[in-house]
């Protein structure tokens, strides 16, 4: 059988992503929804109700209604084409032919990936990382450290704001025992990586043309 994947964007409930921020993967056995910092949310055939297709003058869209209490019920997966050709490519995948059992390795693999879903980032790390950022940018707006003159945007807290996250989406992408010890799932990054390129880019380029001219013309 053939294997559906496409790049887009995801509405699950009041969360909105953009492309290029969710993944759908769909094989015989398994439809999978990378919604980055939203999570991964799984299904086998027998929780799917129904997958319609959309397409509109705003964009195309598949929405999957589905039996998965522990999920969000509203959940579209948005990208960019017709929706009815996505639609034949899962469909030849197999995927909506339940004539044929899900074997029993992949219900179970499915049925504990369930259990996983929501926000990846374990919730102790995610509040540690946001109450530091807060505190180094709030040490800049009082002027804790006397780093900042009156006429300057930037102060070593926000540089050190900046480097914190960027190091630690580095860190995230390029090490495992990072991942193990923040993400739930211990060890993949997958869904999360768009995410993580992102805020990577953007604290790096904030901080190479923001802060770090700033700093080096005081000193």
């Amino acid at each position: 059988m053939n294997t559906f994947e496409e790049t887009g964007g995801v509405r699950i409930g009041g969360f909105k992503a953009t492309w290029p921020f969710a993944t759908l993967k769909v094989s015989e056995f398994k439809l999978e929804l990378n919604a980055s910092i939203r999570g991964n949310f799984v299904f086998k055939r027998s929780d799917i109700i129904a997958i319609t297709p959309n397409t509109s003058l705003l964009g195309s869209s598949i929405r999957i209604t589905h039996r998965v209490e522990k999920y969000n019920k509203d959940i579209f997966f948005t990208f960019l084409g017709n929706a009815e050709e996505r639609m034949t490519e899962i469909i030849q995948t197999g995927f909506l032919n339940d004539t044929e059992p899900t074997p029993n390795y992949i219900d179970q693999e499915i049925t504990q990936l369930q259990a996983q879903t929501g926000f990846p980032i374990k919730i102790p790390v995610a509040v540690g990382v946001v109450a530091i950022w807060n505190l180094l940018f709030l040490s800049d707006f009082f002027n804790i450290f006397y780093t900042r003159k009156e006429t300057e945007i930037f102060g070593i807290g926000v540089g050190l704001a900046l480097a914190f996250v960027f190091l630690i989406c580095i860190s995230l992408l390029t090490s495992r025992l990072a991942r193990q010890l923040m993400l739930k799932n211990g060890s993949s990054n997958a869904g999360l990586k768009p995410f993580l390129f992102f805020t990577a880019f953007i604290t790096f380029i904030l901080f190479i043309a923001g802060f770090l001219p700033q700093y080096l013309s005081n000193h």
